[in-house]
């Protein structure tokens, strides 16, 4: 059985991809076969042939360029630019390859240090997905009640959307993308975004995952396990080791960096992020934490003032409407 395995980047991007595909290429067990797709809109051939150039025998790459997929379903979304975003192609994953039952999903700001294998052989039953708790949501206080308040779903059970086992065909059964596209015209989740949809879509048919398979790495959250045995290490937010020397866990994507043929450009990227930069990625931090902190506002003010709980979506009364 040939394991599906699916990024979505752009050109800028790739460079993270062959870092992260690098990684997984080189811990995976060789008793098995890959098929890793990257989905993409504009990726040059040029720029196609750096990642190709990692197959193996058992590692068999593709591009997918997913440009006619979107406009064969365009007159179905409301607004175009939330699809143009590379990390809402995961949606499409289970309707595109209706030859796979599951598949797993991953970001490319990642450094897979398991055997992949396992996470694909993992049993998620009939849920619609495995994935690991958030821990930026569990941890953080803003965070959780964004999520209880705003999308409905408990910051114990909201997981990151960075790594996911998909069950496809339950997405298909329970029409997944459909009742994304519908949600994006009703609902203006602006924090995680598609993050929120996914919860919002999948609550209470979520496998949680090991943490292992997901380890967060942004200053400040705790795990109960050395994070240096992260079966997936996951560099979020503005946490980027190609940005920042001090990036927690940086030694470990540069080892496999060093293995690639982006070293030299990467190494060249972190030596000319300037201090402007890098106060922007400052305030990008403190704006999304504000606004967390508006969004839940802006729901609570909503809710019946005699009511403690959580705003029901399902209830035309309350809905949380998209703003024009």
């Amino acid at each position: 059985m040939t394991i599906p395995i699916f990024y979505a980047c752009d050109d800028k991007f790739l460079k993270y991809t062959i870092v992260s595909l690098t990684s997984m290429i080189q811990n995976a067990s060789k008793r098995r076969s890959y098929h890793v797709y990257v989905l993409h809109t504009n990726i040059p051939e040029e720029s196609q042939a750096r990642v190709l150039a990692l197959q193996t025998k058992k590692f068999k790459i593709s591009f997918v360029n997913v440009t006619d997929y979107l406009d064969s379903i365009s007159e179905r979304l409301p607004l175009r630019h939330y699809y143009t975003k590379t990390t809402y192609f995961r949606f499409f994953i289970a309707e595109m390859f209706p030859e796979y039952d599951k598949a797993i999903y991953i970001d490319s700001d990642t450094i897979v240090q398991g055997d992949i294998s396992r996470l694909y052989d993992t049993n998620i039953g009939s849920n619609y997905l495995g994935a690991c708790h958030e821990q930026a949501m569990a941890q953080i206080d803003v965070y959780g009640t964004y999520c209880e308040r705003v999308v409905g779903v408990s910051r114990k059970d909201y997981f990151n959307a960075g790594v996911m086992l998909i069950n496809c065909e339950q997405f298909r059964v329970h029409h997944v993308l459909d009742r994304f596209i519908h949600y994006l015209g009703i609902y203006n989740f602006a924090v995680t975004q598609d993050e929120d949809y996914l919860n919002l879509i999948c609550k209470n048919r979520v496998y949680h995952l090991d943490q292992h398979w997901n380890t967060e790495l942004t200053e400040g959250l705790v795990f109960p396990y050395d994070i240096r045995e992260g079966f997936i290490l996951h560099y979020i937010m503005v946490n980027k080791p190609w940005h920042y020397e001090d990036c927690r866990l940086a030694d470990i994507f540069w080892q496999y960096a060093a293995k690639t043929s982006e070293y030299a450009v990467l190494r060249a990227e972190l030596e000319a992020y300037t201090d402007e930069e890098r106060a922007r990625d400052q305030r990008s931090a403190e704006n999304l934490y504000q606004m967390a902190i508006s969004e839940t506002e802006k729901v609570t003010a909503m809710r019946p003032a005699r009511s403690q709980r959580p705003l029901r979506w399902n209830n035309p009364v309350f809905v949380y409407q998209k703003s024009e």
